[in-house]
C-alpha cells in the first residue's frame, strides 16, 4: 500500500509518522498508562481485533514489532491504515489514521487519531478527529473466528561497513520481517515463499539469516569492485534493504498478504513496491484475477477509471493524464479485497511518476456484484 499509508499498502509499504514526546499533554490526558496495568503486551504480534469504533463494527489487523505499530481496519469501505504516533508506556499508544486518497492531496493534513489501551484481551479508548474536537469510544477485542487464521513475527536484521577500516564508513543494513504461521503448515510454507526462502530452507531464523548474509556477501563483492579503482570515499554505497509482510485481510479462509520492499543501492532515492497475495487456505492456492471476477477488460477498466475520477478528484472533462502518465487506468495483477471491494494498487513508474506515490483504486462490490464469480461471492457473502 501507498507507502506512506498501507493504505498501508495498501499501500503500503508502504506509510510513517513522526512519533511525539511521550508527556505530550493532549496524549496522556487521553491515556493514562499507570492505571490498570495488565500484563505488557510482547515485543511482537499480529492480533485480529475486532469490536466497535463510533458505533461501527469494525476488523482490524494490528501488527506490532519492537516500538512500531501499523496495521489497517475497514467497516463499510476501503481500508484506513495506522501509524505510530505515540508510545505511551507498555500498554498504550496512539495511533495515526491515514486514507490514502486524502493524504495524497494533502501530506500536511490533520490525521484523525486512535488512542488505544491494552487490557488483556483487546483495546479500549478514543477515536479523535484531527480538525475537531469529536471523540468516539473504542472497544476492540482479539478474536479468532473460524476461517480466520492466528499470526507471530520474526525479525532479522544486520549490517556490514564497506570500509571497516575507516571511522567514516558507508554502510550496508538490511532488516526483515516476516508473519509466520505455526499452527498452520501450509500457510506457514507460503509465507516462506513469499519472504523468498529456498525450496530446502525450512527454519524462520536460519531462512532469515541466510537471506540477509547473501545480501551482505553481495554487497562487500560491489564494494570489492570500488576498492579495485582506489575509490573508498564514495557515500553513495549507503545502502539500505528492507522486506516486510503484513496482513490486510484474515476472513473467511482468505489471507491477504502485502509484500512491502524497499531498496536504496545508490542514486537519487531508493525504490519500494508492493505486491499483495491472496491466499485461499481452504482449497490451498493463491487466487487470480478470475477467481473472483469474470468481466470483460474494458468493463473493468471503465469501472477502474470511474473510481479513479472520484478517489483522486479528477474531474469530469480533464485527462486521467492529469494523475497518470496516460488517459486510461488498465487492471493489473495487484489485487486485494475486504469484505466490502476490490483494490488495485500500481507502484511507483507502473502507472504514475515516482513523486506520485502509490496509486490505489478500490471498487465497491456493488459495484462488481454482476460479475463476482458465484464461489467468490457466496465466500464472501455477497447475494
Amino acid at each position: 500500500m501507498k507507502k506512506l499509508i498501507l493504505c498501508s499498502a495498501i499501500a503500503l509499504v508502504a506509510l510513517t509518522a513522526c512519533n511525539r514526546s511521550k508527556t505530550e499533554n493532549s496524549n496522556t490526558e487521553t491515556l493514562d498508562s499507570s492505571k490498570n496495568t495488565v500484563a505488557d503486551l510482547p515485543e511482537n504480534f499480529y492480533k485480529r481485533l475486532e469490536g466497535e469504533i463510533a458505533g461501527k463494527h469494525v476488523v482490524m489487523n494490528l501488527q506490532k514489532t519492537g516500538s512500531d505499530y501499523s496495521g489497517t481496519y475497514y467497516y463499510n469501505g476501503s481500508w484506513l491504515n495506522l501509524s505510530i504516533d505515540t508510545l505511551i508506556g507498555k500498554d498504550s499508544v496512539v495511533l495515526n489514521e491515514n486514507n490514502y486518497a486524502e493524504y495524497y492531496f494533502d501530506e500536511h493534513a490533520k490525521s484523525n487519531r486512535l488512542a488505544l489501551k491494552w487490557v488483556g484481551n483487546g483495546f479500549n479508548g478514543k477515536w479523535m478527529n484531527g480538525k475537531t474536537d469529536t471523540t468516539f469510544p473504542i472497544n476492540l477485542t482479539e478474536k479468532y473466528p473460524a476461517g480466520s487464521y492466528s499470526f507471530s513475527i520474526s525479525t532479522y536484521q544486520d549490517s556490514i561497513k564497506a570500509f571497516p577500516q575507516k571511522a567514516k564508513s558507508p554502510v550496508a543494513e538490511i532488516g526483515l520481517k516476516a508473519l509466520t504461521a505455526p499452527e498452520n503448515a501450509w500457510l506457514d510454507q507460503q509465507l516462506k515463499k513469499l519472504m523468498g526462502f529456498k525450496d530446502n530452507q525450512t527454519n524462520w531464523n536460519a531462512g532469515l539469516k541466510s537471506m540477509a548474509s547473501s545480501y551482505l556477501e553481495d554487497y562487500k563483492k560491489n564494494v570489492a569492485e570500488y576498492e579495485k579503482d582506489g575509490d573508498t570515499n564514495v557515500a553513495f554505497l549507503n545502502y539500505s534493504n528492507h522486506s516486510n509482510q503484513s496482513l490486510v485481510y484474515n476472513d473467511k479462509d482468505f489471507v491477504i498478504i502485502e509484500q512491502m520492499d524497499d531498496d536504496y543501492s545508490g542514486g537519487a532515492h531508493g525504490n519500494y513496491a508492493s505486491t499483495f497475495h491472496c491466499l485461499d487456505v481452504k482449497t490451498k492456492k493463491k487466487l487470480v484475477l478470475s477467481d473472483v471476477v469474470k468481466v470483460d477488460t474494458l468493463i473493468l477498466q471503465g469501472l477502474l477509471e470511474k473510481n479513479l475520477r472520484k478517489q483522486y478528484n479528477v474531474k469530469a472533462g480533464e485527462k486521467l493524464s492529469t494523475v497518470l502518465f496516460d488517459d486510461y487506468l488498465k487492471p493489473n495483477n495487484n489485487f486485494y479485497f475486504n469484505d466490502n471491494g476490490l483494490a488495485f494498487l500500481y507502484n511507483p513508474y507502473e502507472v504514475a511518476s515516482y513523486a506520485q506515490g502509490q496509486i490505489i483504486v478500490y471498487i465497491p462490490f456493488t459495484e462488481l456484484k454482476p460479475y463476482l464469480t458465484p464461489a467468490f461471492a457466496a465466500r464472501i457473502g455477497m447475494k
